[in-house]
């Protein structure tokens, strides 16, 4: 007898874990915020793009391969050239260092150079030798060298933290700028002499260690910092927006950007020197948002000076979204947790939020926050929490939401930096408290936020998720989205609603179906969550905060292969003699271009 067919709706569910390595950015508020932001304040440095001897070294591989090899027999194509010398490049550093890549890192293919060179092969064979690295620095530093200006264009290039695929580019028909030939043409001054340069550009392409030793001591990443690098100057120059660059950015104003916030990062060293304090992203992001840094030994007041009071403040709105994104990213790593632990099961929104009333969750905020609370959390409300750490109660508006400034310091119980630390020791993941930490943030960061939203600044943060630049305003969680948002939800007044009332709202509209929507946008992207009205159920495992500074980093040791920085054997960083020079110089200049 047939197999009647199946005429009931069969209903799919995952049957094992979804691993936490398939799920990037789960709200998309890295790239579709952070990212934007730190574009335009570090154009063209990327977080990937971490040594300036790059910039000079891709364009005089142009130079070389144009000069040495091109309509040649045994020529290479412009890609496989400039690959072809990155690789030589990359073992002549780590010869010249006796085995071990240039202090600072970024050398690409380093870890597979290293085993080559402890073979202890006297001479490499490009031709035929295994690829250090799968993905080439050209993969990374392309995109930030065409949009500097090095090369003749007059399109711009995707000022991105990945690795991206370059079809629409045709090396052979690629030119050297005036600005980049000239840089090349420095860089070759001292390396194009060497046998190395000769001998990569042969039919052969054989070179001795010895050779390479030698390219690598006047060409290698590290030794751009010495006196007397011909490329360092016209390099600093480039960085510091003190060329003309042909190549603009589409609001012709992330060069100067750069420039101020590199201008400020030399600032904050000489300051945070002083007091022995390290210039990492921490305290970066305490002197711009809260306008000191602190740690166990000390509390440093920052000043920022008046000509860079704009690039600060640009940073501050940075930073609200990044504390924001932490909050986001810590309610769906707690609610992914908790469904985790529940099974095909699932639970409802409700009976998770239900979990604020429980007696533990006020037992250790008060411990956390050093108040004491009465009653249940959940029917507290923001307004009443945070009149325990000294802000006016009320209607959220400017006066309230000055009154955070001095209430809430860096470091202090309430303090954004301090909630994010303890969300992201995961301390708290798997207990009620740690879905009420990042409530906390979230509330915080935007109470702060409030005496900003009709500025100038909240206009061009507003920016990020503004349709006219081709953005989605459903998608590009930003904080003056969010505020509006809130504010319509709560007719005007989320800051006096329950803490369960205003935690169902975003579980559901900024996490749930965020991370749903984010999900069919990148479709090679995992959902780690599968709604099924009322219930929510999950089979992931994601303790992962994402949000940083990525790009900061890179900054930092641009500016240290400039030879502006020095780190000491405290890892305290110093302005070196130039920097302070060269700080005092640029801080002293009238800068007509600079936006204010």
């Amino acid at each position: 007898m047939a197999k009647k067919p199946q005429t009931s709706p069969i209903l799919l569910r995952w049957s094992d874990y979804v691993p936490a390595t398939d799920v990037q950015d789960p709200l998309g508020l890295g790239l579709r915020g952070s990212a934007r932001l730190a574009s335009q304040l570090l154009y063209c440095i990327t977080s990937i793009t971490p040594r300036a001897r790059y910039f000079s070294f891709i364009p005089w591989c142009v130079f070389d391969h144009q000069q040495r090899e091109r309509g040649r027999p045994h020529a290479l194509g412009l890609r496989d050239g400039i690959i072809i010398r990155e690789q030589a490049f990359t073992l002549a550093c780590i010869a010249h260092h006796e085995g071990e890549p240039c202090s600072g890192g970024g050398l690409v293919g380093s870890r597979d150079a290293k085993t080559w060179f402890a073979n202890g092969g006297k001479e490499a064979h490009f031709k035929t030798m295994k690829k250090f690295s799968k993905n080439p620095a050209l993969g990374a530093y392309l995109n930030s060298v065409v949009n500097l200006g090095l090369f003749e264009t007059d399109t711009q290039r995707p000022d991105s933290d990945e690795e991206v695929a370059h079809k629409d580019f045709t090396f052979n028909d690629i030119k050297l700028s005036a600005l980049g030939l000239d840089l090349a043409k420095r860089f070759d001054q001292k390396a194009g002499s060497l046998s190395t340069a000769k001998q990569i550009a042969s039919k052969e392409r054989c070179c001795s260690i010895d050779d390479l030793a030698k390219f690598g001591k006047h060409g290698g990443l590290c030794e751009l910092s010495h006196k007397g690098c011909v490329d360092r100057e016209l390099l600093r120059d480039i960085f510091f927006a003190l060329v003309d660059f042909k190549v603009r950015d589409p609001e012709k104003n992330s060069h100067p950007f750069r420039r101020q916030s590199l201008l400020l990062i030399l600032e904050l060293c000489r300051q945070f020197s002083i007091e022995k304090l390290r210039l990492n992203e921490a305290g970066f992001a305490g002197a711009v948002y809260f306008g000191e840094v602190a740690n166990d030994e000390s509390r440093l007041a920052v000043v920022i000076p008046p000509q860079l009071h704009d690039i600060a403040t640009r940073w501050r709105m940075f930073y609200f979204h990044h504390f924001m994104s932490v909050a986001f990213e810590g309610l769906f790593s707690w609610l992914v947790s908790q469904l985790g632990n529940r099974g095909l099961a699932g639970a409802t929104v409700d009976s998770l939020v239900a979990q604020l009333d429980e007696p533990g969750v006020r037992k250790n905020l008060s411990e956390i926050l050093a108040v004491d609370l009465k009653g249940s959390f959940g029917d507290l409300t923001p307004s009443a929490l945070c009149a325990k750490a000294g802000i006016k109660e009320g209607a959220l508006d400017e006066v309230v939401s000055k009154s955070v400034d001095p209430g809430v310091t860096t470091l202090t119980p309430f303090a954004e930096d301090t909630l994010e630390n303890l969300i992201r020791s995961k301390e708290h993941l798997y207990s009620s408290t740690g879905l009420a930490l990042p409530m906390i943030l979230m509330a915080v960061t935007l109470a702060r936020y409030k005496q900003w939203e009709t500025t100038n600044y909240g206009e061009w943060l507003a920016g990020v998720a503004d349709p006219k630049f081709g953005h989605n305003p459903l998608l590009d969680l930003v904080p003056p989205l969010v505020t509006t948002g809130l504010t319509r939800r709560f007719d005007g007044d989320w800051w006096n609603c329950s803490w369960k009332e205003l935690t169902s709202f975003v579980l559901w509209r900024y996490v749930i179906q965020q991370h749903e929507s984010m999900s069919y946008e990148r479709t090679d992207e995992r959902c780690l969550l599968q709604v099924e009205r009322p219930k929510v159920v999950s089979p992931g495992r994601f303790d992962k905060i994402g949000m940083v500074n990525g790009r900061l980093g890179s900054a930092i040791q641009i500016l240290t292969d400039l030879g502006l920085i020095e780190e000491d054997e405290n890892k305290v960083s110093h302005l070196t003699e130039e920097g302070e020079t060269f700080l005092m110089r640029e801080m002293a200049k009238v800068v007509t271009n600079e936006v204010s």
